[in-house]
């Protein structure tokens, strides 16, 4: 693995929570009704974490150089990254795609029956991902107060975008 990118381990889940607590304050509350903020919030604490991290599919952080987790993705199953968020003071540097790579490249080499991996996008990350190889595959909607859109990676596009009769 990149020397910035580890394998989450539930001593992470601090970290992990508050990360994920700040970035989603600053970047995706602004869209969502009060209660889903609240239910958010309330499934993100270092607590509900833990465990989750540790029963994983997959679950990786990105650390700055002998400093803390700027970064973390969370696929509890092959098929579904459930989070992945960058520290707001850390954006545009590479590291969401980097981890979604480190990801991608477990599920490519561990799990090679997972063809398609699916997120649900906040407005705010939707360019984002798309950069990052996924595609709406859902009109945005509102859930029980929050705003998504569905999206998912073809894994195999990328080998089949490469071949010599590639469109």
């Amino acid at each position: 693995m990149h020397p910035r990118i580890r394998l989450a381990q539930s001593g992470d889940a601090r970290a992990i929570s508050d990360l994920v607590r700040a970035s989603f304050r600053a970047h995706i509350a602004p869209d969502w009704q009060a209660e889903a903020q609240e239910a958010f919030v309330s499934e993100t604490t270092a607590e509900k974490l833990a465990g989750p991290i540790v029963d994983a599919a997959f679950a990786a952080v990105y650390e700055e150089v002998d400093g803390p987790v700027v970064g973390v993705i969370l696929l509890p199953r092959p098929s579904l990254v459930q989070l992945c968020f960058v520290a707001t003071t850390h954006l545009r540097r590479g590291i969401g795609r980097s981890l979604w790579e480190e990801a991608r490249i477990f599920l490519e080499t561990q799990v090679p029956d997972t063809k398609t991996v699916e997120l649900n996008a906040s407005p705010y990350a939707v360019a984002a991902y798309t950069a990052m190889g996924f595609f709406p595959i859902s009109r945005p909607y509102r859930r029980q107060g929050a705003v998504a859109t569905r999206m998912a990676c073809w894994l195999p596009a990328r080998a089949l975008e490469g071949a010599p009769d590639a469109a």
